[in-house]
């Protein structure tokens, strides 16, 4: 078994990799698979490395510590950059969701301009047959109109003869 700093507890070893670092090998062993925990050891070996290249006059613990330090200033960095996006994608979730908000309001507006138009065109018809209808009416009155001034200058006529 091996003990695990992250969780603070025991936990069974599944998976175990020989890895060189600094020029020691190392077998670590993990939950991870073999070649995960090899990219891992040679993450370490190449930051020592670059450490070392930097500080030549340093003893191994040294150039472990300022390794140790660089990455973990990469895992806080990376950390602070995950926040970022979180919060970023929050917003992005909170700005689709307005949209697609915008988008069916927009949509039941454009049925409600439909159904409106439609509603005004059928009005339309309705007053177009009544001014038909009235104009019919006018028609009649302006003949009936008509006929009463004839029957007016006739029966004049007649007195004027009489």
């Amino acid at each position: 078994m091996q003990y695990c700093v992250k969780y603070k507890r025991y936990i069974m070893e599944t998976n175990k990799a020989t890895v060189k670092i600094y020029g020691q090998e190392y077998v670590i062993s993990g939950e991870k698979t073999q070649e995960e925990i090899k990219r891992i050891g040679e993450f370490v070996d190449n930051k020592m490395r670059l450490i070392g290249r930097v500080i030549t006059d340093s003893s191994s613990g040294k150039i472990a510590i300022l390794s140790s330090i660089n990455i973990a200033d990469e895992y806080f960095d990376a950390l602070e950059q995950i926040e970022h996006l979180k919060m970023a994608k929050g917003q992005l979730e909170n700005d689709s969701k307005y949209y697609l908000k915008m988008w069916e309001d927009a949509k039941k507006n454009f049925i409600q301009y439909k159904e409106n138009v439609t509603e005004m065109k059928n009005q339309k018809k309705e007053s177009e047959v009544k001014i038909e209808a009235l104009e019919d009416k006018c028609n009649e009155f302006e003949n009936a109109f008509f006929e009463l001034q004839m029957e007016n200058v006739r029966l004049k006529s007649e007195l004027e003869k009489r």
